[in-house]
């Protein structure tokens, strides 16, 4: 670790677990207990020739991102966002495990937003000890992106070569070194609409949203059972523009009696474009139902905004209005 009465720019490394931390074993893959060690000598050897001091720091315990739940990324914000107030770093990376790191580089793009300072999320599709790893090349890459990036730049996501925008990128590959790419272009933001409306939740009791993806021979009963285990909110990944099965006995119903009980918010199911519900009748008969325009947004960030909103007590009307405002360049 640096000098502390250094003038160099900080770079704060947040671990906090996933492929690039973890080692071959006779079971599989599993955590690496040298990780610690190994990546503050990663770390610092990244961080000489630009000049830079560092600050590792490891969530704890480290996660499988796979098994992330709806209150892991709101922690990983708190967590980093009470060190920077401490470190006070020209940049934040966030190392995670590429299973859920779209979904929570998506949710840390609104909950960091006003963080002052760029974050950056990466990870590696081998482990850090691999001869062939791509965690030093993604690591590298997000830690000159953090320093160099203005101070309210978007939350991104350093892999593969590339550099993208949190709330447009999602995960395509599963074993490529280019796991992650953004069809859709990120929009101006209105950073700030939200913390108008309501005060943050008790950050023990997270909202839950889960996505319901309609398929053919999908049914009324299906749609009715996503709410069996009492989700907070629901994103439908429709067809097209905004399509679902509406003809399908007892859909209309279903979907009126959901929307009661819970926001229901459309995506397309689509890589590129959005959701219209004025096209075709079936998009006016969701429109009917209560089912909010989710727009061109990706299953990522219309999970983690819906989620966030609710976090803040964001409800009815007012839910509606932020769901339909670009906050963070997520909504085109």
């Amino acid at each position: 670790m640096q000098d502390l009465m250094s003038t160099a720019p900080t770079v704060l490394v947040f671990a906090t677990g996933g492929t690039i931390g973890m080692r071959r074993t006779d079971r599989g893959l599993a955590p690496d207990p040298a990780f610690p060690d190994a990546l503050d000598a990663l770390v610092a050897s990244i961080c000489a020739p630009l000049a830079a001091d560092y600050r590792v720091n490891h969530l704890s315990p480290a996660i499988d991102s796979a098994n992330a739940d709806a209150d892991t990324a709101p922690r990983i914000a708190r967590a980093i966002g009470a060190r920077a107030r401490t470190v006070r770093p020209r940049g934040v990376v966030v190392t995670h495990g590429t299973d859920t790191l779209a979904y929570t580089a998506a949710r840390l793009a609104f909950e960091l937003a006003d963080l002052g300072m760029p974050v950056v999320l990466t990870g590696s599709q081998l482990p850090y000890g691999d001869a062939e790893s791509d965690a030093r090349a993604n690591l590298a890459l997000a830690i000159r992106a953090a320093l160099r990036a203005k101070p309210d730049a978007p939350v991104s996501i350093a892999f593969g070569g590339a550099l993208l925008p949190a709330v447009r990128a999602t995960k395509f590959q599963a074993d490529a070194f280019e796991a992650f790419r953004a069809e859709r272009p990120l929009a101006p933001s209105r950073v700030g609409l939200i913390g108008a409306d309501a005060a943050p939740a008790d950050p023990g009791d997270p909202a839950r949203v889960i996505p319901f993806r309609f398929a053919p021979g999908t049914t009324a009963a299906d749609l009715r059972a996503a709410s069996a285990g009492e989700p907070d909110g629901i994103v439908l990944e429709c067809y097209g523009s905004g399509n679902a099965p509406m003809a399908k006995p007892g859909m209309a119903a279903a979907l009126r009696d959901l929307c009661a009980e819970l926001p229901v918010v459309a995506v397309t199911q689509c890589a590129t474009g959005g959701v219209d519900f004025a096209r075709y009748a079936v998009g006016h008969e969701l429109e009917a139902a209560g089912v909010i325009d989710g727009g061109d947004m990706t299953i990522e960030a219309a999970l983690a905004k819906l989620g966030y909103a609710l976090d803040r007590g964001a409800q009815g009307a007012s839910l509606r209005g932020i769901m339909s405002f670009n906050l963070v360049g997520e909504l085109g």
